[in-house]
This record gives structure tokens, sequence and C-alpha cells, in this order.
């Protein structure tokens, strides 16, 4: 009986792994689940270490995302997460939440004010 799941489980894992995509499985005599992790990389502002700081643990804790690592010097957040359990969407709103813009979007003024003078970058109009 544990054959006839694992078979079909190792099948899922092999049709979805590719690109940027990973897959793990867990496996019970009842159920087969395939978890899936996305790694994206886009533009949010911040100056220094404390900004990277911040970033980072604005995300440690949220329901889907594996890992997060901002770059001080190219403004590049890679972000590991689960798309059945969070949107890129959701996360850029937890990064702007915390006073950091994204590419699509803005933290607002009142947040954004409360960042460190070190911390407040130069926002596009």
């Amino acid at each position: 009986m544990k054959k006839l799941i694992i078979v079909p489980c190792l099948i899922a894992v092999v049709s979805l792994t590719s690109g940027k995509v990973y897959s793990s499985v867990k496996s019970t005599e009842s159920n087969c689940e395939v978890l899936h992790k996305e790694t994206k990389t886009f533009k949010v502002y911040g100056n220094c270490g404390m900004c990277k700081k911040r970033i980072e643990s604005s995300l440690e804790d949220v329901n889907g995302v594996s890992k997060a690592t901002w770059d001080v010097d190219s403004k590049l957040l890679t972000v590991t997460f689960d798309p059945h359990v969070i949107t890129l969407d959701k996360i850029k709103e937890t990064i702007a939440k915390a006073g950091h813009d994204t590419d699509e979007v803005k933290a607002s003024e009142k947040t954004y004010d409360k960042l460190p003078g070190c911390c407040q970058y130069e926002r596009a109009k």
C-alpha cells in the first residue's frame, strides 16, 4: 500500500521541478502533499545595515516565507516562499508596512517618516 502512495508523490515532484521552483514531498499512508517554494528577486529601497535588518525581519515570522535576504548595495531582496500560502503582492505589502518601498508597493508617508534618518532613502516621485 505504501508503494502505491509514494509513486504518485515522486511523479508529482519530478513533474513540478523546473527553473526556480523547488518541491518536497510529505508522504503518509493516507495522503500525499506536495509543498512548493518559489524564489523571486525584486527591488526594495533602503540605505544601510539597519534597513537590511528591518526588511529581512519584517518577513521572519510570515507564514509561507522561508528565507529573505536583502543586499544593501544592489537594493535587491531575494525571497523564498510558498505561493500556495502567500502571494508576492502580500510579501511586498508586508515590507511596505515596515517602511520600505518596493518596486510595486510604496510605504505610507507616516510609516516612512518614522524610519531613522539614516534609513530615509530618496523616494521616487
